[in-house]
C-alpha cells in the first residue's frame, strides 16, 4: 500500500465506521421489542418532527465539523484527527438511518392495526369455509403434480379443518406451523387429514 494511502486509512476507517455504524444502529435498534412498543405510543406528528429534528441536527454537525476542518487547514491525515471524522460519520449516518427508522414504525402501527382489527372481529362457520376453501386453491397451485384433494370444516361449530385425500402427515405438519397464527385467527383449533384408511391431526 502507498505510505499517503496507509496514513489515511484511520481516518478513512473512522469514517465509514461512524456513518455505517450509526445508520444499522438506528435501523436494527428500532427494530427491538422496547422501540416497537414506543412506536405505538407516539403520535405521527411527534414522530414527524422527531424524524426532522434527528436529519437536521445531523446535517448541522456534518457542515459544522467540515467548515471546521477547512477553516483549521485541514491538508492531509496529520492535520485530522480520526475521532473528528468518526464524529462525521455519526453526523452523515443519522439522516442515512432515518429512512429504516420510518419504515420500523409504520410496520409497528400496521401490526397494531391489523391486531386490534383481529380483537374485533369475530370469525364465523362461512369465515372457515371459506379460509378452507382458500388454503386448498393455493395448495392446489402450487403442487408440482396434479393432485385429488378436497378441503372442508368438521367438528363443534366448524372449528376443524379437514383434509381429504392426497395429503400426507409431514405436509399437514408443515401447513399447521406455518400457518398457525392465521388458523388461530379464524377460529380453528385443530388440523385432520385423511388419506385412505389413514388419518392425522395436528393441534392448530
Amino acid at each position: 500500500m502507498d505510505d499517503s494511502l496507509r496514513d489515511f486509512a484511520p481516518h478513512i476507517v473512522a469514517l465509514i465506521a461512524g456513518g455505517l455504524g450509526t445508520s444499522l444502529g438506528l435501523t436494527y435498534g428500532t427494530r427491538t421489542p422496547r422501540a416497537q412498543a414506543a412506536f405505538l405510543k407516539t403520535k405521527s406528528w411527534v414522530f414527524g418532527l422527531t424524524c426532522l429534528g434527528l436529519a437536521a441536527a445531523g446535517s448541522a454537525l456534518a457542515f459544522w465539523i467540515v467548515r471546521s476542518l477547512l477553516a483549521g487547514g485541514a491538508t492531509g491525515p496529520g492535520t485530522v484527527q480520526p475521532t473528528r471524522l468518526l464524529l462525521l460519520g455519526v453526523a452523515i449516518g443519522i439522516p442515512l438511518g432515518l429512512p429504516g427508522v420510518v419504515f420500523a414504525w409504520s410496520e409497528a402501527k400496521r401490526r397494531d392495526r391489523a391486531s386490534k382489527k383481529r380483537r374485533e372481529w369475530v370469525p364465523t362457520k362461512d369465515d372457515r369455509r371459506d379460509y378452507a376453501a382458500k388454503i386448498l386453491r393455493q395448495i392446489l397451485d402450487v403442487s408440482p403434480r396434479p393432485r385429488t384433494l378436497d378441503a372442508t370444516i368438521g367438528g363443534d361449530g366448524g372449528t376443524v379443518l379437514v383434509f381429504e385425500g392426497d395429503i400426507d402427515s409431514k405436509e399437514v405438519e408443515r401447513l399447521t406451523e406455518a400457518l398457525r397464527a392465521d388458523l388461530s385467527d379464524v377460529g380453528f383449533k385443530r388440523v385432520e387429514a385423511k388419506n385412505g384408511t389413514r388419518e392425522w391431526w395436528s393441534r392448530v
